[in-house]
């Protein structure tokens, strides 16, 4: 067992706090975020009603489609686990921004410590505090967290789960024992429950492991406190049987009482392999050359020449290590490029092995006199100060058809393969010049003084890293005006009221739907060709009523309405009218 030191006890103490503190900062800010934020907030609210039953309008007013998860009733378009958190949040903390968003934060500082022991284990403690605090200040994560991205709790959780059955997955070829491949697949399970298949990663990089191992790539009997063949195919097995055990009451129990939804749910994400859902289609080259550079910005060309270092290394050591982490992360990769529909974080459950390629190079740089990592370390450093970067510049999801390039985002985002390029052909030139002062006694000297400018340099980039990890936490968007309706019809509207809104922006409906606790409908949306549509409002109000609905509508757009008020009010410089709906038309204009 590896030996802890004080000093590095501190250090991932204070990572952890410096991290968890910081994602607090202004996580209950109080704008509900269209897309997924806000569906998982009200799905989450309406499990404190009924924690079986998931829906996404409680009250469905108005005819619904089963296979629309935009406005359906019950709601399965995503597994169940991560709105569960969510929901014993509020009913500890109560319904408010930061009850959602705690679950979030929680999680992603415990995942910090499973990267710092997944990293340490396999490695060394540096290389596990490295990649601790570059996952502990990561851009994108932080704004999972915080609801800016089109991810919240459900990718946080996933991310977690898949950390805790990969960390036991290596537990388990440690040591040889079955217990700690069920122990695994009931993590990998309950990384299934979190966001569907992505979750079989874990299984994934088990099978290369045993793959590896049994044609002699690796020798884990080596290193293995086994008394046996520390993976054989029964362990993939009981991995394997855990996860279906840990999966199949719930899947058993939609398949009774929602047959319909849950299966047309479960198509669809099978969809995602072959057809373009929901203007997410994509070539191959999105996920390399777009997506991930938001995960890793200022260092991302970096990070790419740190794992094709590996690469080699591996190959030429066959160690645990090395091929642990990149089975993980090439495994994360390879299928999200082939599948046609590729989302922004879908790649977000390859963080922690990426990460951690770049902390054993600068790690074994920082240990060793091995001239390579240092090598590496340099040109990379040298290629992204040359070569500006850092990132993408490609527009909307909505693009897809107009892409008939083989590789357009390596087109547009060309300079990740310039600084890629530059760096291998600065790597022998520092070879040559290693060569030839390898006989001079000051030649440590010489690498020492690369070592320590290189240092120097990355401080830099590591301050910019930080920055635009504080700067999620500073974006602290709000929204008062929502929150202040919703509260009040919370409180002074009946439980069978159905509201309109007429403010036309994607997702209204929802932010003002979570803090009201009652169903809202858009009276106009925008429609990608046309702008802004109106509903034929009459005809809504007759199916809600005739539902058992009392109908209102919330005038926020500074129209006229010809119905009677029943309250209106100012939220700072901005007004809002409640209208009792009847057979009355609209006689204002804009």
């Amino acid at each position: 067992m590896t030996t802890v030191s004080s000093s590095s006890r501190f250090l991932i103490v204070s990572i952890l706090a410096a991290s968890f503190l910081t994602l607090l900062t202004n996580l209950e800010h109080t704008a509900i975020h269209y897309w997924d934020e806000g569906f998982h907030a009200m799905v989450a609210r309406n499990l404190t009603q009924h924690p079986f039953l998931f829906t996404l309008y409680d009250q469905p007013w108005l005819p619904f489609d089963y296979k629309s998860w935009g406005n359906n009733y019950v709601w399965l378009h995503k597994p169940p686990l991560a709105m569960w958190k969510i929901c014993i949040s509020h009913w500890l903390l109560g319904f408010n921004t930061f009850a959602l968003r705690f679950p979030s934060a929680i999680l992603a500082t415990v995942a910090v410590w499973i990267t710092y022991r997944i990293a340490r284990d396999l490695f060394t403690e540096k290389v596990g505090l490295i990649a601790a605090f570059m996952q502990g200040f990561n851009p994108f994560l932080f704004g999972s967290v915080h609801g800016y991205k089109y991810s919240d709790h459900i990718d946080i959780s996933l991310l977690f789960w898949v950390e805790v059955s990969c960390w036991l997955l290596l537990k388990a070829i440690r040591t040889g024992r079955w217990q700690m491949y069920a122990y695994c697949g009931v993590a990998q399970g309950l990384a299934y429950l979190s966001k569907s298949y992505l979750a079989l990663i874990t299984f994934g990089v088990a099978g290369a492991v045993w793959l590896a191992n049994r044609i002699h790539f690796l020798d884990l009997e080596k290193s293995s406190l086994a008394k046996e063949p520390p993976i054989r195919l029964k362990h993939l097995g009981i991995q394997l049987l855990a996860s279906l055990l840990t999966i199949a009451p719930w899947t058993i129990y939609c398949l009774i009482r929602f047959p319909k939804e849950f299966l047309w749910e479960h198509k669809r994400v099978l969809d995602h392999l072959s057809t373009d859902v929901e203007s997410w289609g994509a070539t191959w080259d999105r996920p390399l050359f777009d997506y991930m550079i938001l995960f890793y910005p200022v260092f991302y060309g970096v990070l790419l020449v740190a794992v094709l270092c590996l690469i080699w290394v591996m190959i030429k050591n066959r160690k645990l290590g090395e091929f642990f982490i990149l089975a993980w992360a090439i495994g994360v990769i390879i299928p999200h490029s082939y599948a046609l529909t590729k989302t922004p974080s879908a790649t977000i459950i390859g963080v922690p092995p990426l990460l951690i390629c770049l902390a054993v190079v600068i790690g074994r740089a920082l240990d060793s006199e091995d001239w390579v990592y240092t090598s590496v370390w340099g040109a990379t450093l040298i290629a992204i100060n040359t070569i500006k970067g850092g990132k993408s510049l490609v527009g909307g999801r909505d693009q897809f058809d107009t892409l008939n390039a083989f590789a357009p985002y390596i087109d547009t985002n060309f300079w990740i393969v310039q600084q890629i390029a530059l760096s291998l052909l600065v790597l022998p030139g520092i070879a040559v010049v290693y060569w030839l002062l390898s006989r001079r006694q000051w030649l440590k000297q010489i690498w020492f003084f690369a070592r320590t400018l290189a240092i120097v340099v990355s401080l830099f980039y590591v301050g910019g890293y930080m920055e635009s990890a504080i700067h999620v936490t500073q974006v602290n968007q709000n929204d008062s005006y929502h929150k202040v309706i919703g509260e009040l019809i919370r409180v002074k509207f009946p439980a069978n009221a159905c509201f309109f809104i007429d403010d036309a922006r994607y997702g209204s409906h929802f932010f003002l739907m979570y803090y009201a606790n009652r169903s809202v409908y858009q009276s106009r949306y925008t429609d990608s060709e046309k702008g802004v549509a109106e509903h034929d409002l009459d005809r809504l109000v007759k199916q809600s009523t005739t539902a058992g609905a009392e109908t209102y509508l919330v005038g926020t757009m500074g129209r006229s309405y010809d119905y009677p008020v029943v309250a209106e009010g100012r939220v700072y410089d901005r007004a809002y009218t409640i209208y009792r709906l009847g057979g009355q038309q609209e006689s204002g204009s804009d």
